[in-house]
């Protein structure tokens, strides 16, 4: 039997640390998640009690309503979430911070049995996962790294419809995951400037969907060993303005 799909925006989101954490930690860590992405929503003028959302302890995969207004999605809700993580972290060490990894996609979602199937929660779980976005999270020492799809970018932000966020905020990265290879684009919505991450990433990086292991892979894995070889992301920026390059290392390959 073919099911009827659609297209729909989604998000997924996820925590770090929050499997090293003990029990009391872990409880403040879903309180805080619901919180902060309530709050950002509600900030930006999306209808969160419309998503369909699975929850999933330190994550939350949501679908969005159609007619969501995407680039508040894309360029607002960020924003916002990251300003009240911000907030809500205030001066707490870093090993106490709640810190999130958030990706942004729209594709199909078909409504099946046990949730929602297709290719759409799929990849936004994949980008979500990601090494570039795991490392640029770790890197930039940031509360929130986001994640946005190839078509969310060329579609809301590069086509002007997200007016709070520019298309050279964000930074163009190759994602391999599992089956999944596109290119995406990274956003630190406050913190390093994301041109500036190295995005070293370990060459036995090789995430799990939580989707898939009910849970976060280990803070061991997601960082590596100390002694472990690193090999930079692959990636390419495209420059559509005048760009301050001072002190930027330039490689070219023929």
């Amino acid at each position: 039997m073919v099911r009827e799909f659609e297209r729909r925006p989604m998000i997924s989101v996820d925590a770090t640390g929050y499997g090293s954490g003990d029990d009391q930690r872990q409880s403040e860590v879903q309180a805080g998640l619901l919180d902060v992405l309530d709050r950002a929503a509600a900030s930006a003028g999306l209808d969160r009690d419309g998503w369909e959302r699975q929850g999933a302890g330190d994550g939350e995969f949501s679908v969005l309503l159609p007619g969501t207004d995407e680039g508040r999605l894309v360029g607002d809700f960020p924003r916002h979430l990251a300003a009240f993580l911000s907030r809500r972290n205030g001066d707490a060490p870093w090993e106490n911070r709640l810190r999130l990894r958030l990706a942004v996609h729209y594709g199909t979602a078909i409504a099946d049995v046990n949730g929602r199937s297709g290719a759409g929660p799929v990849d936004v779980a994949r980008l979500c996962d990601s090494p570039p976005l795991r490392t640029a999270l770790k890197e930039s020492r940031a509360d929130l790294a986001v994640m946005v799809s190839d078509r969310m970018f060329t579609d809301i932000v590069r086509n002007g419809h997200a007016l709070s966020v520019a298309p050279e905020d964000f930074r163009e990265v190759q994602v391999k995951v599992k089956e999944f290879s596109e290119r995406a684009w990274l956003w630190i919505p406050r913190g390093r400037d994301v041109h500036s991450l190295t995005l070293a990433i370990p060459a036995d990086a090789t995430p799990t969907s939580p989707a898939a292991n009910g849970g976060e892979r280990s803070e061991a894995s997601a960082k590596g060993d100390a002694s472990s070889t690193e090999r930079p992301a692959s990636v390419h920026n495209e420059f559509h303005e005048r760009v301050n390059a001072r002190g930027a290392n330039f490689g070219f390959r023929g």
